[in-house]
């Protein structure tokens, strides 16, 4: 590497889209990744290092040595990356990596099953199915550390080819880490391996775990692990009784588990399947959004209730009731957005008109929710929208465009969000269109990054495109934190064209480093 040159061509770049001469959506991801390229290369003592030495002709750089030159360029191209980002920190920090960085080959998830990805021993496990060939089911192990894919563990093979399959995680008291998965409505039985301790790429044998129901049309679907550790006790969420979220719990931290326990019943009447989205604070709560059914079925409405100590509560922490007074409805949680409400679908609607879909849940410092959500208007046109508790109310409005749909049989799937768990005021979203007009960009989905505060909503939020130009879609971003890393990931890499059809990799980037 050379720093000079690298800040004058930085310097000139940010500069033209500063003066309007250059398109932001094309040129900023260049200037930013090469930005953090320059700021990579400044030791902790404040040297620029790879500044090359003064002279006629190019000469060689080292990581220790600098000239005032260099330094003048240096801080000629921050003054204008400074302009570019409105004179504040970038809403996102890329990592010493960039640019993008392939984590896992053959990568593909739905965002129904957490956490289908986690960082444990400086190692990043990411959980997938294979949108081709046999469809197995695998775990990626990527060395954060050494910046280097390890390799694959494969869970099981032939695992029906569809990312609503993929593993999900939880570390076990001696280190080791628990995968458990599960097929997308096809049995009644999930799977788990353990891995060995001392190396993330040995897993045990297969263990397999009937789940019985009291109707046997129910199947299981969607695997979400959380520790409730003043209980001693690990929660399994799944989609299971009457096609509604069910769970069941071990205390041997996934050997053995209990009966199932029906947790949430729809109300839309029939056999209707809301949609839950969960997360836990890892001591004695889960915090959950759910609609009421699928869009394609029903003009969703959002809820949000929380969960602990066997008892249901309000954000607030208002009680509602006691889980032996049987599973929560959803009229007795929080609602947080109103839906149409209609089973009638117009012609050229492929969902129902004004049904909210969840995407995303995080909890704050303070331990505040906050929910990201889509809404179908129709197959062109969906938004993102956030509902953030401020302590004594629900703040909700919408954030940015979201684009057209991925394809037109799931009309309601969008490129997804996802929130920074530690910081949720820091979002990413995944869109087709300019997500703060809507204008049609002509490409594929990108991935864009905002910082989105309490009071900010779609007229004020300025979104910052992380990729761009790319030949195809990067959708279904997920923040990782742990251990002092700070990891973004998304598909991408190669196309992906339905649930049970993609050839796309787990690519991203890392944003903090310990």
């Amino acid at each position: 590497p050379e720093t000079s040159g690298t800040s004058f061509f930085t310097h000139g770049l940010a500069w033209g889209i500063n003066s309007g001469l250059l398109d932001r959506a094309v040129y900023e991801p260049v200037v930013l990744k090469a930005w953090a390229a320059l700021t990579a290369r400044v030791t902790d003592e404040g040297l620029l290092g790879h500044v090359q030495p003064v002279g006629a002709t190019p000469g060689e750089s080292y990581p220790d040595k600098t000239e005032v030159y260099g330094i003048g360029a240096f801080l000629a191209a921050g003054s204008e990356v400074y302009r570019l980002v409105g004179g504040e920190e970038p809403a996102i920090k890329i990592g010493t990596n960039a640019p993008l960085t392939t984590f896992m080959k053959g990568g593909g998830w739905c965002w129904y099953q957490d956490p289908r990805a986690m960082i444990h021993a400086g190692k990043l496990f990411l959980g997938s199915v294979t949108g081709n060939g046999t469809g197995a089911a695998q775990v990626g192990i990527y060395d954060l550390k050494e910046d280097r894919p390890l390799g694959t563990a494969l869970m099981q093979d032939k695992f029906d080819r569809d990312d609503h399959n993929s593993p999900v995680f939880h570390v076990r008291p001696d280190g080791s880490v628990l995968a458990t998965y599960a097929k997308h409505n096809r049995d009644t039985f999930h799977y788990s391996r353990i891995s060995d301790p001392a190396d993330p790429l040995k897993w045990s044998k297969e263990f397999k775990h009937e789940r019985t129901s009291p109707n046997p049309k129910d199947r299981v679907t969607y695997m979400n692990l959380y520790e409730m550790k003043k209980e001693g006790t690990l929660y399994n969420f799944y989609r299971g009784i009457n096609f509604n979220p069910t769970f069941v719990t071990s205390a041997d931290h996934g050997i053995t588990w209990t009966e199932p326990v029906h947790f949430f019943k729809n109300e839309v009447g029939g056999r209707h399947r809301p949609y839950a989205r969960y997360t836990g604070n890892g001591e004695d709560t889960v915090f959950v959004s759910v609609t009421d059914a699928h869009p394609r079925n029903y003009g969703n409405n959002i809820y949000y209730f929380e969960f602990r100590g066997g008892n249901y509560y309000k954000a607030d922490g208002t009680l509602i009731k006691a889980l032996k007074e049987g599973p929560l409805l959803p009229g007795e949680a929080e609602l947080i957005f109103k839906g149409s409400g209609t089973t009638i679908k117009p012609k050229g609607y492929e969902s129902m008109p004004f049904s909210a879909w969840t995407s995303s849940i995080a909890i704050d410092a303070k331990g505040h929710p906050h929910i990201g959500y889509t809404l179908y208007l129709n197959n062109s046109d969906h938004r993102y929208r956030i509902a953030s508790w401020n302590g004594s109310a629900w703040v909700d409005r919408e954030i940015a465009f979201a684009g057209r749909c991925l394809y037109t049989k799931e009309s309601s799937y969008t490129g997804l969000m996802a929130f920074d768990p530690e910081d949720p005021t820091h979002v990413f979203i995944s869109t087709d269109v300019n997500p703060m007009t809507g204008k049609d960009l002509g490409g594929k989905h990108e991935i864009y990054a905002a910082k989105v505060g309490p009071a900010d909503d779609i007229n004020t939020i300025k979104w910052k495109a992380v990729t761009a130009g790319s030949e195809h879609r990067n959708i279904r971003p997920m923040v990782v934190a742990g251990e002092g890393y700070k990891v973004v990931i998304w598909l991408g890499n190669g196309p992906w064209r339905n649930f049970c059809d993609y050839e796309s990799d787990a690519v991203g980037m890392v944003l903090e480093r310990p």
